[in-house]
């Protein structure tokens, strides 16, 4: 049985290499492009704000390449200084915490790409996101296998069976 760390202590020591780290090849963060791309052809907006939940470094902003007001959530204080460099606005907290402090209404789009799999109640994760978002919501929900789930550092759930109503695309049942 592995010992477990925090997701803070976890990607606070993974902070300075983590945009490198997502460039190897063995780390399949394919999804986070797609999303990205998915979002284009969705949401033709050039501005708004945007919450990216698990905001990491802020890899996001690169991606989207758009005037966005970007806010970010993420418990890795190293991780939020990377972001807060890339011009986000940045909340410290778990998200447990974050996402039922966050007035209704208050951003044009939520982002939660494979952040989501540290949140235990992901119904109410869920729910929160739903009253937050103005716009639209982009998640991915990582479908782990078992062994990832028992040795993987940090505690981690698996929401892939989770459905979500009025959803526009679903990669869940693509390899």
């Amino acid at each position: 049985m592995s010992t477990k760390i925090s997701p803070q202590e976890f990607y606070d020591k993974v902070a300075p290499d983590y945009d490198a780290w997502l460039q190897d090849p063995k780390i399949n963060v394919q999804h986070v492009h797609e999303a990205a791309q998915i979002f284009q052809r969705h949401n033709q907006s050039q501005q708004g704000s945007l919450l990216d939940i698990g905001c990491g470094t802020g890899l996001l902003k690169d991606l989207l390449q758009r005037g966005f007001d970007y806010t970010g959530i993420d418990i890795a204080g190293n991780m939020l200084q990377h972001a807060a460099g890339r011009g986000y606005q940045i909340i410290h907290k778990p998200t447990e915490e974050a996402l039922p402090e966050i007035p209704n209404a208050s951003y044009d789009f939520v982002f939660a790409l494979s952040s989501l799999l540290f949140v235990k109640d992901i119904e109410s994760a869920l729910a929160h996101i739903h009253r937050i978002a103005r716009q639209s919501i982009m998640l991915s929900l990582d479908s782990l296998p078992a062994d990832y789930i028992r040795d993987f550092a940090v505690t981690v759930y698996d929401h892939s069976q989770v459905s979500i109503a009025n959803a526009k695309e679903d990669y869940s049942n693509q390899e």
